[in-house]
């Protein structure tokens, strides 16, 4: 059996404003030139198609128009992550179902099991759409399901896995030892703590997880995360992104080989001086096209700093000055009988110093000491 598993594709996401459209298309059109190439026996989503429980037009009619072509290729089996609506999701499943597509919204009526044949009998999928532990509390009627993995371990003992068939389960949510990304995946932590036991999926051959956007697997490859469909993050921008095209062999045993999805945009963070940027946008391939972050390190961040990147880099998203470490302070915290005897050009000065390092130094100094000097002058004659 070769299944073809893919997760995370939030469609309808946009990054600090810029929408990811194109960028999703762009992808979700490698998918599907990979999938026929490689001719799965099935295609498996492992939650989060969409990126908000009410998505967009254009996220509807991208899911709508992925899940029409690579079902023509071969079946496809997906459910709803924690940023689906799951009801939502649920909505024309048994008519999809007629054209070889499972997807699996809610855990209402308990786990959906699909039985898929090879050439060594059949395999069996275990569809288990993200939910929390009170959903599981009512779905099953146990009032001692309180955590994640508590409601796991419940709907894992709900599904068939005796017999010689080979097993696999479809999840979405978060095993212990898995690689996060910051600011990419939202916590799922409410309603319990978030992570559970690898070792739960040990009933099953092969777990195709979702929800964690760095591919990676676990428990000797066995419970693999295919990561997300796209860069959704500048957290991301190092990671590659891949689908992961797992073969089951007739005893059970698993070998996954990892096949990169294109990429519309490159993502990149640039570090240095205002000057020095602007100079090397002028040499730069991929300036137009790549989503930027920039962190400029002047001292004092030139006015327009951000204007005159953004006439470099059209695609640029973040901006931050982040000045190199600030000195030391080497004086402690002046005493309360220390106060009465420093000027307040004393601590201006402090501050500078701090705040600026050496370019504080000069005509900075100067200024602030004339201002303060001003407003002292202003107050006095009040």
């Amino acid at each position: 059996m070769r299944i073809l598993h893919t997760a995370d594709w939030h469609l309808g996401r946009t990054l600090a404003g810029f929408d990811l459209v194109e960028a999703q298309r762009h992808a979700l059109d490698g998918l599907t030139v990979i999938a026929a190439e490689v001719r799965p026996d099935c295609v498996v989503v492992a939650g989060d198609l969409y990126d908000r429980s009410v998505p967009s037009e254009d996220a509807v009619r991208l899911l709508d128009d992925a899940l029409h072509r690579l079902g023509e290729i071969a079946p496809v089996l997906a459910i709803a992550g924690n940023h689906d609506s799951g009801a939502r999701l649920d909505f024309g499943s048994r008519l999809f179902r007629r054209a070889g597509v499972h997807l699996v919204g809610t855990p209402r009526g308990g786990p959906v099991r699909v039985d898929l044949p090879d050439e060594h009998g059949a395999v069996a999928f275990h569809l288990l759409p993200y939910a929390t532990p009170a959903e599981i509390r009512f779905v099953t009627g146990r009032d001692d399901i309180r955590t994640h993995d508590d409601a796991l371990r419940a709907r894992i003992a709900l599904c068939d896995t005796s017999g010689p068939t080979r097993h696999v389960c479809v999840g979405h949510l978060f095993v212990q030892g898995g690689l996060e990304t910051t600011e990419s995946e939202r916590d799922i932590s409410v309603g319990g703590l978030a992570t559970v036991d690898a070792a739960v999926f040990a009933p099953f051959h092969y777990t195709a997880l979702g929800h964690l956007h760095r591919p990676h697997g676990l428990a000797e490859g066995r419970v693999r995360y295919a990561g997300s469909l796209a860069r959704y993050s500048f957290a991301e921008e190092h990671q590659p992104k891949t689908v992961s095209l797992v073969t089951l062999d007739g005893a059970g045993a698993v070998s996954v080989e990892s096949l990169d999805i294109p990429q519309l945009h490159g993502m990149r963070t640039l570090r240095g001086p205002l000057a020095g940027l602007v100079a090397a946008a002028a040499t730069d391939p991929g300036r137009e096209r790549d989503l930027i972050r920039v962190e400029i390190t002047d001292p004092i961040a030139p006015p327009g700093a951000r204007e005159r990147l953004l006439a470099c880099y059209p695609r640029l998203l973040e901006f931050r000055h982040e000045p190199p470490e600030r000195r030391a302070a080497t004086e402690a915290s002046p005493a309360a009988s220390d106060l009465a005897t420093r000027s307040p050009h004393d601590f201006v000065a402090a501050f500078l110093r701090d705040r600026y390092g050496d370019a504080a130094e000069g005509a900075v100094s100067r200024l602030a000491r004339e201002c303060m000097e001003a407003a002292i002058a202003a107050g006095a004659g009040r």
